[in-house]
């Protein structure tokens, strides 16, 4: 299943970034500084291509994209395919990577989760976070070893999520021991939590700011940390 580079939120010194592997492909999501020095010492020998699937443009998310292009294409070899879930963070991606970073356009490919033609994605779930970016973040359905799993990046809400919950799946949901309307607050949501458990639904922590004071509201739904790659 998912395994996670950080699971903290912005300020936390890992920030939130997970990644499977599909065959020889490795996805990731999202991708953090911190989560490029961890890639360049992994052992890639057996990947043929990398997709990094973006949920919004937040530096904690992307500051580590442009080096993993330029790292591939230059030392590690490997095809990287960067997958917006919309045209507008399309946009937005290439500016970052052209006119920011420098990228040139023949050092990596830049898609829209509509073009990508991959079992693993089902597809882009928009949803709401800050309003300086609204419209423009996004969560993940995917398949993940056969498992239905959604995954919801940055969000202050779960209904656009749980339509794609059923009973075995698995959820992946942010989540923060602060009321501030950009973040699923942990004391909101543990009713939720405690019902999707019950259905049979496993429930996996990310995007954490204050890691032990949440796992102890949240200590008696079933929802467990996401697990940390090692």
């Amino acid at each position: 299943m998912l395994e996670f580079f950080g699971r903290g939120s912005a300020f936390a010194d890992e920030h939130n970034s997970a990644f499977f592997y599909d065959g020889t492909d490795m996805i990731l999501l999202d991708c953090s500084m911190d989560s490029f020095q961890k890639i360049k010492k992994m052992d890639l020998s057996n990947v043929e291509h990398i997709y990094i699937l973006i949920t919004h443009t937040h530096g904690d998310h992307i500051a580590g994209l442009g080096m993993v292009v330029d790292y591939e294409f230059f030392v590690g070899k490997i095809p990287v395919t960067i997958v917006a879930p919309s045209e507008e963070v399309k946009t937005d991606l290439y500016h970052s990577l052209s006119v920011m970073e420098g990228c040139s356009d023949d050092w990596y490919e830049l898609i829209t989760s509509s073009e990508l033609d991959k079992d693993f994605l089902t597809s882009s779930v928009p949803t709401k976070h800050t309003l300086t970016l609204d419209g423009k973040c996004f969560g993940y359905n995917l398949t993940v070893d056969g498992r239905n799993v959604v995954y919801t990046g940055d969000t202050a809400t779960l209904d656009t999520f749980t339509p794609y919950l059923k009973s075995g799946s698995i959820l992946y949901t942010e989540v923060s021991a602060y009321k501030t309307g950009v973040h699923l607050y942990a004391e909101d949501i543990k009713d939720i939590i405690c019902s999707l458990t019950a259905d049979g639904t496993e429930v996996y922590l990310m995007h954490m700011d204050e890691e032990d004071q949440i796992l102890d509201i949240l200590k008696d739904t079933g929802a467990k940390p996401a697990p940390l790659y090692s």
